[in-house]
């Protein structure tokens, strides 16, 4: 392999490892050196470097923030549970004895 070629590879730490991990590429850049470009687009999709790997990694980051964003919405902004509602004549009859108490001053029981 050409010596310029090989100092290109051994100064960026990825092609060297790149290189190690796929060894084919020594027998094509030592055939031909003209492919060191395409050699350093190979490395970068096995690093997952190229545009559309960065897109697809910010898209997943945003995709995470909103559902995290969605989760904390519903979590913390609840509305409060309301009470069933009780029959008209039900709740009419209960607050009767106690309008009435209240009025003559007497305290029942539990309220003491």
């Amino acid at each position: 392999m050409r010596q310029e070629i090989m100092e290109k590879i051994r100064t960026n730490k990825e092609w060297r490892n790149y290189l190690r991990k796929e060894p084919s590429w020594y027998r094509l850049l030592s055939r031909n050196p003209y492919q060191i470009e395409e050699f350093e687009r190979a490395s970068l999709q096995f690093y997952k470097k190229t545009f559309p790997d960065r897109l697809g990694r910010l898209n997943d980051g945003i995709q995470m923030a909103s559902a995290l964003m969605y989760m904390m919405q519903s979590q913390f902004f609840q509305p409060a549970p309301q009470a069933a509602p009780q029959p008209e004549e039900a709740s009419e009859t209960a607050a009767q004895p106690e309008e009435a108490a209240e009025q003559t001053g007497e305290m029942s029981g539990n309220e003491q």
